[in-house]
């Protein structure tokens, strides 16, 4: 599935490895981040068909 970043507007296949490549969040800050909110990451990213 593929996913456009509303923030930077480009296109990824995974929504973590963008987190972190592009917008260097850390593994750990993502990781505390899903597991106080499933969601917090989805309305970021709006699904491309």
């Amino acid at each position: 599935m593929k996913y456009m970043c509303r923030t930077c507007k480009k296109k990824c296949d995974d929504i973590i490895e963008h987190l972190m490549t592009v917008h260097k969040f850390s593994k750990t800050t993502i990781e505390s981040q899903l597991k106080a909110n499933p969601n917090s990451f989805n309305h970021a990213f709006e699904k491309l068909e």
